[in-house]
């Protein structure tokens, strides 16, 4: 929260925090409607499940113009009925909202399947701001601000330690390597609820000096210029922005080929692909990338130059503009 209020202040952009104590917190719904009067706010543009459903029911009250970004999150931490419960509340939602936004084409795929008509949603790909997330330090100045060997083979993971994640199937593949007689260290940026059972996990698999989880990291741009290659092991994903980040400060990627993932890497040229829940190949990759230094470089450069061209911030933000015309033009008419 802390970095998120010091970007919002150098880009001169104004936070509002309001507490979230519940499930359905109708004191949070009326302090955002209070809010959204008061400052003559037009368009509300949700991300999640939640403010999905927020958003409609304070349109009831205020008019406002609806749009939604579908990312793909799931929290296969909480029950089954849960997950259903959230979905089935996005899907009533996002047939009455103005506009849909995926991040993904099977996320596309979805809104079509729920029912969204094709002038209502459209595929706007995550992006980032190319001029924070670019390399700045080598890889051994990196390695002494954070006190790292300068020998081992480091691997990088970012994001919420639950299953959807697949830090477990990561585990194993790290398990593979370090018994072909390769020093490795993973460091695993990240909260969540299987923080225990990972950690279980790590020791029953004596890798207590290989395997770090870190909590979370407020800036990851320092720990990922220290890495030999960044690793994401999930079994399901939108467009990961982790994944940008690393591709963008040219830190060599190996990606579980999720759909989303697949617009990101082109296997061999920007990145290495494989199967999700498959440790082996995890750990095949890992071995090929820590034994081929041109491969790993050419990747990286590769990686940075595909974000430039076609996952920048600046060319989103003005797609994302043209919908907020599109649906504030609706209303005029």
């Amino acid at each position: 929260m802390d970095v998120l209020l010091e970007r919002a202040e150098v880009a001169g952009a104004e936070i509002v925090p309001i507490v979230d104590r519940s499930p359905i917190d109708f004191r949070a719904v009326r302090q955002l409607a209070r809010l959204c009067q008061e400052r003559n706010v037009r368009i509300w543009h949700a991300h999640d499940d939640k403010t999905n459903l927020w958003g409609l029911l304070i349109s009831r009250k205020i008019p406002l113009r609806l749009v939604t970004t579908l990312h793909g999150w799931v929290n296969y931490s909480i029950s089954p009925w849960k997950v259903r419960l959230y979905k089935a509340c996005s899907k009533f939602s996002l047939r009455r909202y103005d506009h849909s936004i995926a991040v993904s084409p099977d996320l596309l795929g979805q809104l079509q399947k729920w029912g969204i008509s094709p002038d209502k949603s459209e595929l706007i790909e995550n992006a980032i701001d190319t001029d924070h997330y670019q390399r700045v330090l080598s890889k051994s100045e990196a390695r002494e601000q954070l006190g790292m060997s300068r020998t081992d083979l480091v691997l990088v993971a970012l994001g919420r330690l639950s299953p959807e994640k697949g830090f477990d199937s990561l585990i194993s593949a790290v398990a593979i390597v370090r018994r072909l007689g390769i020093h490795l260290r993973l460091y695993i940026g990240g909260t969540g609820g299987l923080y225990d059972e990972l950690n279980a996990s790590i020791k029953k698999l004596a890798l207590s000096e290989n395997v770090f989880l870190m909590g979370q990291l407020s800036d990851p741009r320092t720990i990922l210029q220290a890495a030999d290659m960044f690793v994401l092991s999930s079994r399901k994903e939108g467009l990961p922005n982790v994944v940008l980040e690393a591709m963008a400060m040219e830190t060599p990627v190996i990606a579980t080929c999720l759909p989303g993932v697949s617009r990101l890497i082109e296997d061999g040229t920007h990145g290495l692909l494989v199967e999700a829940d498959n440790p082996q190949q995890l750990a095949d990759a890992i071995c090929r990338l820590s034994s081929d230094y041109d491969l790993a470089n050419q990747l990286a450069r590769n990686a940075r130059l595909q974000v430039e061209q076609n996952f920048d911030f600046d060319a989103r933000m003005r797609k994302v503009a043209r919908v907020y015309d599109t649906v504030l033009d609706r209303r005029s008419n």
